[in-house]
């Protein structure tokens, strides 16, 4: 595609920036009364909608979900770039004097060469997803947020063991977020096997 490479350079800008400098960015783009959100409603005449954003429950996890699929992107961008680069572009000439559309192409060609990435890359979401400590602690106001709204494993782990003093419980609820990964990692790995492809 024309301006791939402008593409991936903006998707992949997020990667660099540390993820406390992300959350505290969109912190103050949440922020009700002079977050960039509510003042964008405002100058397009919605000044009456003007959400709570963090501060409603029903939104906070919404919101902490944006900010970290907006953070993490990037890292899927290279991981895709990288796979779709090395499938030789024989096979896509081939398909196309075949008759082959974009969509024929991708799920005979595309898919099935890329699948170890894709593996991978839901091994990684799951483990994105199972520790968004940072995040929460930092965008979010009081225990896991609003009516407990953006409480999370990893935040719950670190209010026992750092606010309750209940190191013990921590420390099995640690134990158990390990597991809860390794199963997940596993599931996925199994259920996605297939036959390798080498070309």
């Amino acid at each position: 595609m024309r301006g791939s490479n402008v593409y991936k350079i903006v998707y992949f800008f997020p990667q660099v920036l540390s993820i406390a400098i992300v959350a505290l960015l969109f912190q103050f783009a949440y922020n009700p009364n002079s977050g960039a959100l509510n003042s964008f409603l405002d100058a397009v005449g919605l000044d009456s909608v003007r959400p709570e954003w963090l501060g409603d429950p029903r939104l906070a996890l919404w919101c902490v979900m944006a900010v970290m699929v907006w953070s993490n992107v990037g890292f899927y961008v290279v991981l895709f770039s990288a796979g779709m680069s090395s499938i030789p572009r024989d096979f896509y000439e081939a398909a196309l004097l075949d008759g082959a559309n974009r969509v024929q192409t991708f799920f005979r060609i595309t898919l099935p060469l890329l699948w170890d990435t894709v593996q991978t890359g839901w091994v990684y979401m799951g483990i994105m997803a199972l520790d968004s400590f940072a995040v929460v602690q930092i965008m979010t106001v009081g225990p896991g947020g609003p009516d407990y709204s953006t409480e999370v494993l990893s935040f719950y782990l670190y209010t026992k063991a750092f606010r309750d003093g209940q190191a013990g419980y921590a420390t099995t609820l640690g134990v158990a977020l390990l597991i809860v990964t390794l199963l997940f990692a596993g599931v996925v790995l199994k259920l996605g096997r297939r036959e390798r492809l080498e070309y």
